[in-house]
């Protein structure tokens, strides 16, 4: 797909998203992944997507859950400069400061970081987010860190939220 503001194609893939569970239930977030056509001029392609999962949330944890570790991988054959830019959405949530997993109407806030001392939020480069890149004509694979914060009171219950990732070239 291109995109009519610059003529940038891009290519997205729905990601697997957090496994999380609270202490008194189980709950579980399951992502699909989304298949794009192939683009003549850039051939770039999700080979491995791997769910960001937390196990199980304490409510009385005084530490976030930073247990949440997933990964995409990409391969860019073709078209596009040097390196390719990675986003990802900010989900239901529509923000980058806190994302959201939700059941019926229960909320729990989280967030997804490009490193593991979870400091750089993950995203479009909006809203104080940043970007990942994957360089050309090679398999790159990108780690994504969730982070669950600690005393959020939520009740049981299945959280889910909707990631995408998107391949800018």
């Amino acid at each position: 797909m291109t995109d009519p503001k610059n003529g940038l194609g891009k290519r997205s893939v729905l990601l697997p998203g957090a496994l999380c569970s609270a202490i008194f239930g189980a709950t579980a977030v399951w992502f699909a992944v989304l298949s794009q056509p192939s683009f003549a001029a850039t051939s770039c392609s999700f080979s491995s997507v791997t769910q960001v999962s937390f196990g199980i949330y304490d409510v009385f944890s005084a530490l976030p859950n930073n247990n949440g570790v997933g990964s995409i991988t990409i391969f860019c054959e073709s078209g596009g400069g040097p390196s390719f830019v990675v986003t990802l959405s900010a989900g239901q949530s529509n923000s980058y400061a806190s994302r959201v997993m939700m059941s019926g109407g229960n909320r729990l806030n989280y967030n997804l970081y490009t490193s593991a001392a979870r400091t750089v939020i993950w995203g479009d480069g909006t809203g104080g987010s940043n970007v990942m890149t994957t360089a050309k004509h090679a398999t790159t694979t990108l780690s994504i860190f969730g982070q669950i914060p600690a005393d959020q009171d939520a009740n049981i219950g299945v959280y889910t939220d909707a990631i995408i990732a998107t391949v800018n070239f």
